[in-house]
């Protein structure tokens, strides 16, 4: 585009001697080499061309008419170029959306139990292990696109968004599919269920003004949604404090957004970075929240904790991060913990940071040689997390040592985060591409290891969290598939066996 300079021009003569278009230097330079070129090799035969035209194309090129057509022709094409590419990135629109949805509407008279999203990662384990003799695959489906985030599941249904924007209702015991929702863009957040309606982000990192959707489950329609200047990749929470119910919606550069979750009226809007995380609330009244640095920035933006006022949105306290935080904290008794790790540029650091709920002071943390890009889970006093790279640790906040690692060994890069099955005293860890990892949650030994047989489906591109419910482990992948998987167990041992 044009390089300006001085802004006080107001007729093309003006414009000459303080404005040459980037389009035209080229095609000058260009015809003036060829004619130098054309000159010397005439030259060489004893043939004298005259250097006469280049001199006029260039007065002709400086004209105040072509200059100002290429000025407004530069703008033209810049501004064709950034506006396909916002158009691109733009949601689907909602008359597309309602329109898909009137073809899609199926009313249920099925009721539906919340999800509990706040914080669901409060466990406490037993005395004994289980021991896993076999697992078997209940079910397989698959869905036309793949999921990036696990599935819920709210009274015997499965939910799962997809990258096509298409979210399933499934038979827990079965797989039947039900209906499904659609939003158009990837479903990239897990998905929020509360007073029998479905709550839903979209987007990835470059998608802006993207929406958190309101589906009715009852009636199946879309019945409102409210609108960012971002994407909503993280998940929309639910919480209550003082009687008070607040849906929060995280936007990506656009903050935090406190929604009334019935009217999808905003309450109140707060900014410090670029959020993709899920925030997390707790009886005192605070909303816990981190930041992460913008995609194609690799030096200038800070990542930070914040707790703010859940009814407000006034900051109570902010510290600041050593690396982003992509994942939502988790709450550990008096303690907030982030884990930090970098996605977009590269690293071989990540951290857990701990911090006192109330003050923002550090309390506990730990370094790791890998970025922790997964959601943590609470295991009593201490956090379940994993790296990029396929570590699955368990981390005693008291102590500030990991009680123990176990290294499953991927290739490639791993978004999964570990579960914890209650019934089995187990860690469970979805792999990438290596199946099923099955792990003594007290000394982290492998307790089995699960790969599907060719008749199952290849099990790879796996990204999602595993989720535990009415003693099945139902995994997503990235290739379209869900799975229903089912322990067999032996009698119980102790604890360290």
């Amino acid at each position: 585009m044009a390089t300006m300079g001085v802004l006080k021009m107001t007729t093309p003569d003006q414009l000459v001697p303080m404005i040459i278009p980037t389009v035209m230097i080229p095609l000058t330079i260009v015809s003036v080499a060829i004619s130098v070129v054309a000159s010397f090799i005439a030259g060489l035969f004893g043939i004298q061309l005259k250097l006469e035209g280049p001199r006029k194309l260039l007065e002709l090129l400086l004209k105040p008419k072509i200059l100002v057509t290429a000025f407004v022709l530069n703008i033209l094409i810049l501004g064709g170029f950034h506006g396909i590419k916002w158009w691109k990135n733009y949601p689907k629109l909602l008359s597309t959306i309602e329109r898909e949805m009137n073809s899609r509407t199926k009313v249920s008279g099925h009721k539906y139990t919340n999800v509990e999203t706040n914080q669901s990662h409060f466990y406490t384990r037993s005395e004994s292990v289980s021991l896993i003799s076999d697992v078997e695959q209940k079910w397989k489906i698959e869905t036309g696109a793949g999921a990036f985030r696990s599935a819920i599941v709210s009274n015997g249904r499965v939910f799962s968004g997809n990258k096509l924007g298409v979210i399933s209702e499934l038979d827990i015991q079965t797989g039947e599919l039900l209906r499904t929702f659609y939003t158009g863009t990837m479903v990239s957040p897990r998905i929020t269920i509360w007073n029998n309606y479905l709550y839903v982000g979209e987007g990835t990192h470059d998608t802006h003004h993207a929406r958190v959707y309101r589906f009715n489950l009852k009636s199946g329609k879309l019945e409102g949604h409210y609108q960012t200047l971002g994407h909503t990749e993280g998940q929309a929470i639910i919480a209550t404090y003082a009687s008070e119910n607040t849906l929060f919606v995280v936007s990506g550069s656009d903050g935090l957004h406190a929604v009334d979750p019935v009217t999808m009226k905003p309450k109140w809007h707060y900014n410090s970075g670029h959020m993709d995380a899920a925030v997390v609330a707790d009886s005192n009244g605070l909303v816990y929240l981190g930041t992460g640095r913008e995609k194609g920035d690799d030096s200038k933006n800070k990542t930070y904790a914040a707790a703010i006022d859940f009814k407000t949105g006034e900051e109570k306290w902010k510290i600041e991060l050593p690396a982003s935080s992509w994942m939502r904290p988790v709450i550990v008794k008096e303690d907030v913990c982030y884990i930090t790790g970098e996605i977009y540029f590269p690293s071989k650091r990540g951290h857990i940071v701990c911090l006192n709920k109330l003050t923002g002071e550090h309390t506990a943390g730990i370094h790791t040689t890998e970025p922790l890009v997964s959601t943590p889970k609470a295991l009593d006093g201490s956090i379940l997390y994993t790296s990029m790279k396929g570590k699955v640790c368990r981390f005693d906040i008291s102590a500030r040592r990991n009680m123990w690692c176990f290294n499953s060994k991927i290739e490639g890069t791993s978004f999964a985060g570990a579960a914890f099955d209650e019934r089995t005293n187990s860690v469970v860890y979805p792999s990438i591409n290596k199946g099923l990892f099955v792990l003594n949650a007290n000394n982290g030994k492998v307790i089995f290891h699960w790969n599907p047989k060719d008749d199952e489906g290849e099990w790879k591109d796996t990204y999602a969290d595993v989720t535990i419910k009415d003693g099945l482990w139902l995994v997503s992948d990235y290739s379209g598939n869900i799975r229903a998987l089912k322990a067999k167990t032996s009698p119980k041992t102790s604890a360290n066996k």
